[in-house]
């Protein structure tokens, strides 16, 4: 981890707290993993507050300055109408994504999509999913907000990849991702060893005791 990552990491955790009214003790990646996992055990909690949650989230980091200047220069989206994204947007983004998002993924280099066209990005081993174990987080709370933020808030399209076996990710900038029904890569029901589903379990389990 390199300064940039702790202050990234650091100015991420408080957005988050803002978004959720919760902060943990624990430090770094763990932090962040504890305040996810307790927002989504909330009673009633739903898969798209949580995407929500991210997408603000991702959104205050991104600070009202760079989506504009992403717009016109990347997805070439000009006086509300878009005649991109431009040829250069998903490979030149797939350059600068690693300096940025590295204190939430890890180490990732680029590569080339699963069309085979430039503007791929693997993260070789996934930090958050690593750290997490759970599938729900790595789904809700970091692929399919991630996706919707660059979509909607950026105009590029994005598809996110995870390997749950491996732990590796692949990004695909410029390519739209399936609905996640769809989505042969999704593998179905929680993860073998998954702390989250203990933790509903005790949650479940302390909720049927009051």
């Amino acid at each position: 981890e390199n300064a940039l990552d702790k202050v990234l990491l650091a100015i991420f955790r408080g957005l988050v707290a803002r978004e959720t009214g919760f902060s943990s003790s624990k430090e770094g990646i763990l932090g962040l993993l504890e305040e996810g996992r307790e927002y989504m055990l909330r009673p009633g909690q739903t898969a798209e507050a949580q995407n929500k949650m991210v997408y603000n989230t991702l959104a205050g980091l991104m600070t009202p300055v760079m989506p504009p200047f992403y717009k016109i220069f990347m997805s070439g989206i000009i006086g509300g109408k878009q005649y991109g994204p431009w040829p250069w947007a998903p490979w030149l983004t797939s350059f600068v994504t690693p300096t940025f998002f590295g204190f939430l993924v890890g180490p990732s280099r680029p590569n080339r999509r699963r069309d085979g066209s430039l503007g791929g990005l693997v993260v070789e081993k996934c930090k958050f999913l690593q750290e997490s174990g759970c599938k729900g987080l790595c789904v809700n709370q970091c692929k399919l907000p991630a996706q919707q933020f660059f979509e909607q808030e950026l105009g590029l399209a994005l598809t996110v990849s995870p390997n749950f076996e491996t732990q590796e990710c692949q990004w695909s900038f410029g390519e739209t991702p399936l609905p996640s029904d769809e989505d042969p890569y999704m593998p179905k029901g929680c993860l073998s060893g998954c702390p989250t589903r203990e933790a509903l379990r005790e949650v479940q389990q302390c909720r049927s005791c009051t």
